[in-house]
């Protein structure tokens, strides 16, 4: 039975964080019952107890990070608590230490492979609405608010605003005299709310999106011809940061060997799926990290606060990770993250708010970094209009990295020259594996193979496994929703059992050389911080756009001037350890 999005969203939005949320649709198709009554009936140990198992898990202050006492100070004695209240330990020489007092933030959730339920829900109020409008209010003298509107958000807001219920917001919208056809009225409204309650420059993800996707082809190239510097094949997308937590959690045993080792010093049996993880930043980190680049010049005193509003929840948790923090070790690149739900919440107090001043910008007096932010948000007027029409890439609501991928590589290893939208190519196959997020893409050798292959499908099956004739070149496939996460992850456990049986490669076991995955089921159209519309609107507003390749932008060929160094392009992983647990009886879920 189909699930309404609704009730898809209601389910996503309380997890929020979590970095992987079980698909929701078998929880709908039975009541909901009590946990102890699973016990019962099915006899479990006593060591787990399930309670009120629900679809709904309500978040939690509690935590079970262990806190470890450095071995340098011996065996603790004896722990006194001081007058001031704090924590005076000592050990068996009768030497005395005080106990660091315990602390928990977004680095050690993603540190952490203990909790999977809501731990973080809690934590991401860093990254809130009340935090966003207390920066509006008190501004740092001299330090630029910068705003980066994802085009998945701005197309459930202006689902939002032509078929959601009437509000401020929307009366707001159509007072403003802005066209409610496409997205350019849409941005074009947030905009002049942002810049008149003080944001001094609005951007386009889209634009640094053109840049991870031109990147993330040339590393598939790399890969596929042995570049040892690359990814293994076959190549995972890493720009989904659920993905990416569940990969660097997932531990599975690998190929003997220094090639498959996943760092010096770790377990043998450590995430192996890290070694296929793209190592391009996704389009946040990778604006976020140019624009801070950048900024860090003599010609700027101050780094901008950068905001970014993204359809997903998990971003706030991407934004924390250790890899993208300045070199003094304390800022982020990405200052805070609001889902788009957060930011129409955002806009409705605004318009509750009186307008500030606006000051318009010299391009004559304007530092470097600010000519730059200029040239980007046209900030030379208050009601300056973004420079470029907004625009899509070809392929899925998640950026299109498959389709793009796909087209570069056809041209640089078979020289076969494809449209933008590649499908329309009589030489490429698609196909749904089982279900609607499973999309299998095949480019064959000619238009003739393509039609023989048709007549060879075998259901679900990937077409190299089916061992059909003819091959094709390339074999992509895409992959959103948990529930086909695990199976990309089983289908790669196996290539490697067999790799290591048969002593053959991991490369050609597995069907597909590249994966685009995301883990909202739909992608990130149906990302879990999205507005509470019908999921059809949404994905309409978005292909509303007009398509275009990669790089063909202004605003996309200003960022790439920037990218003086692949150290704010690239990103690297760690492998996160199970979390050792003294007593599992302790454990509480």
């Amino acid at each position: 039975m189909p699930l309404d999005r609704r009730e898809t969203r209601d389910w996503l939005r309380p997890g929020g964080p979590p970095c992987l949320r079980p698909d929701p649709t078998p929880h709908y198709t039975t009541p909901h019952h009590n946990g102890f009554f699973i016990i019962n009936q099915m006899n479990f140990s006593t060591a787990l107890k399930l309670n009120d198992v629900d679809d709904y898990i309500t978040p939690s202050l509690e935590c079970i990070k262990p806190v470890k006492i450095p071995s340098s100070v011996g065996k603790t004695k004896s722990i006194v608590i001081g007058k001031d209240g704090s924590y005076v330990a000592t050990n068996s020489s009768g030497e005395k230490y005080v106990l660091p007092k315990a602390k928990i933030d977004l680095n050690d959730c993603l540190a952490c492979s203990g909790c999977i339920t809501t731990a973080e829900t809690i934590l991401v109020s860093q990254h809130s609405v009340e935090a966003f409008l207390n920066l509006l209010k008190n501004p740092d003298p001299g330090r630029e608010i910068v705003v980066s509107l994802s085009p998945q958000s701005l197309a459930s807001l202006a689902a939002s605003l032509n078929v959601g219920k009437p509000s401020t917001l929307s009366e707001s919208f159509v007072a403003s005299g802005l066209s409610p056809d496409g997205l350019d009225g849409v941005r074009n409204f947030c905009v002049r709310l942002l810049r008149t309650h003080g944001v001094t420059h609005v951007l386009d993800t889209t634009w640094s999106r053109d840049l991870s996707l031109s990147a993330s082809a040339e590393e598939f190239v790399q890969a596929f011809s042995g570049n040892s510097s690359a990814p293994h094949m076959p190549v995972l997308t890493g720009i989904c940061p659920g993905w990416v937590c569940y990969a660097e959690k997932t531990h599975f045993k690998g190929l003997p060997g220094s090639e498959n080792r996943v760092q010096a010093g770790t377990d043998e049996e450590g995430s192996h799926l890290i070694q296929h993880l793209s190592k391009i930043r996704s389009p946040q980190q990778l604006l976020a990290g140019l624009l801070k680049q950048l900024t860090s010049s003599v010609s700027c005193s101050k780094s901008p606060f950068l905001v970014f509003v993204m359809p997903c929840y998990d971003k706030k948790l991407e934004a924390s990770r250790n890899e993208f923090t300045l070199p003094d070790g304390v800022e982020k690149e990405a200052d805070l993250v609001l889902g788009t739900n957060e930011f129409i919440s955002v806009l409705e107090l605004l318009l509750q708010e009186p307008s500030l001043p606006t000051v318009e910008t010299s391009s004559e007096t304007a530092s470097h970094c600010q000519r730059v932010l200029c040239m980007l948000s046209s900030r030379l007027t208050p009601d300056a209009p973004l420079p470029d029409r907004m625009y899509r890439h070809a392929g899925s609501g998640s950026g299109g990295y498959a389709f793009h991928t796909l087209r570069f590589a056809a041209d640089k290893l078979f020289q076969i020259t494809l449209p933008v939208s590649v499908t329309d190519d009589p030489r490429v196959l698609t196909r749904k594996l089982g279900n609607q997020d499973m999309q299998e893409i095949l480019l064959f050798s000619s238009a003739e193979d393509c039609t023989a292959a048709k007549a060879g499908l075998s259901g679900r099956t990937p077409y190299r496994h089916a061992a059909t004739n003819p091959a094709p070149l390339l074999a992509f496939l895409v992959a959103n929703g948990f529930r086909n996460i695990q199976t990309v992850v089983q289908q790669l456990k196996r290539a490697y059992t067999k790799a290591n049986l048969s002593r053959s490669s991991v490369r050609a076991e597995v069907p597909f050389d590249y994966i685009e995955i995301m883990a909202c089921p739909n992608g990130c159209l149906n990302g879990g911080a999205q507005a509470k519309v019908d999921l059809a609107y949404v994905t309409q507003a978005y292909f509303s756009l007009e398509e275009r390749d990669v790089l063909t932008s202004d605003p996309a060929r200003c960022l790439l001037k920037l990218t003086d160094s692949d150290s704010k392009i690239h990103t690297t992983y760690r492998v996160v350890p199970k979390i050792e647990i003294t007593s599992p009886s302790s454990l509480k879920w």
